[in-house]
């Protein structure tokens, strides 16, 4: 009896067989995910190659045969979405997937809230377009946070507002929900103070001066902004204020 794997990734009628070790699996996710190492028993090669799957099997009859949307044997669809180039089959209705010919890989969303940006080679969303900002082939790099690798990440990734590195959506609700409000990568504030804030603090500032002793205000602190990454050398208060940009979002 054949036993089929469960997959996780993607809902599909249909395994492919991996040119690398002509294994069948769900999907490419499910064949990397099985990688032990070059020196296990399973297959030697950590990311299987999607574009030259040659084979794929009914997951309802079994029948063997060349990749396309519908069994030969039992005329089964195998999924709502299907891409001859990446071999890609996805049968969630919930899922927008398309393929960009420039990134040479499917994409997760709708064709028209995506454009392609060459610089940083990869689709972003159009709301983002005015703001964009551009940093040479940006995704050929880990997240900074899961580590995984951007560009064949199957997961919605966004742009910090105030630098122009990426993170997985999910990697940055993490991020937050820990108190953590600096880009992992350059150290940029994801939130820059808004000038009422600053103007609260100005006042916070000055009552506490009345508290902290001559010597205690004698003394001079190097700080660094993450607003605006300017250093400055400041006097000592609880609140640590930028030279540059007068914003209270500062590290010693």
């Amino acid at each position: 009896m054949i036993k089929q794997i469960n997959c996780k990734h993607y809902k599909r009628n249909c395994d492919k067989k991996a040119p690398c070790c002509q294994i069948y699996y769900p999907c490419r996710l499910c064949h990397d995910q099985n990688y032990k190492g070059p020196k296990s028993d399973g297959c030697k090669v950590e990311t299987m190659d999607r574009y030259n799957v040659k084979e794929i099997r009914c997951r309802t009859c079994l029948t063997e045969q060349p990749p396309s949307n519908l069994c030969n044997n039992c005329g089964i669809q195998f999924a709502r979405y299907y891409c001859e180039i990446c071999k890609l089959y996805e049968d969630d209705k919930k899922k927008n997937i398309f393929h960009c010919e420039q990134c040479k890989m499917c994409r997760l969303g709708k064709r028209e809230e995506f454009f392609h940006c060459e610089k940083c080679d990869v689709c972003l969303s159009i709301s983002i377009k005015p703001q964009h900002n551009c940093i040479e082939k940006a995704f050929e790099q880990n997240c900074a946070v899961c580590m995984d690798y951007l560009k064949n990440s199957t997961q919605l990734i966004q742009q910090f507002t105030n630098c122009p590195h990426f993170i997985h959506v999910k990697c940055l609700e993490k991020m937050l929900k820990k108190g953590l409000y600096n880009c992992p990568n350059c150290n940029v504030a994801i939130y820059k103070m808004t000038q009422q804030e600053i103007q609260d603090l100005d006042q916070i500032n000055e009552h506490m001066k009345n508290e902290l002793s001559e010597e205690q205000l004698k003394q001079v602190v190097d700080i660094i902004c993450s607003d605006c990454q300017a250093k400055s050398s400041v006097q000592f208060n609880i609140y640590l204020k930028c030279s540059n940009c007068g914003s209270y979002n500062t590290k010693k």
